[in-house]
């Protein structure tokens, strides 16, 4: 099984121009167009655009998914502290429960 880069670029001739295009693999069968400009004059210069641009994305997609992991590992941190705030919670109402039910017993008695 061959595996290919999960984004490249194409070159593609229309007629007396070319076009560039930026793709993502979807799957094994199936890609996706991620950015295209079109009407380049001569095949290198739609190369040197492509080949421009896929750095620039895969660039700007790298500090997105730092962005993202930053805030998840924030989130995480928020979502921790919530859980260990309603344990404490449910704990100081049980004890306060079972020092009620221990209150009544002795005034029963």
């Amino acid at each position: 099984m061959a595996q290919e880069k999960k984004f490249d670029y194409k070159v593609i001739q229309d007629g007396e121009k070319w076009h560039a295009e930026i793709t993502r693999r979807v799957s094994a069968r199936k890609t996706s167009v991620s950015k295209r400009k079109k009407g380049f004059e001569s095949q290198e210069a739609a190369q040197q655009w492509g080949k421009e641009q896929l750095e620039v994305f895969l660039q700007n997609l790298q500090e997105r998914n730092k962005r993202k992991a930053d805030k998840r590992v924030v989130r995480n941190e928020l979502e921790a502290k919530a859980a260990e705030k309603e344990e404490e919670y449910k704990a100081k109402r049980l004890a306060a429960r079972l020092a009620a039910e221990e209150d009544q017993e002795q005034d029963e008695e």
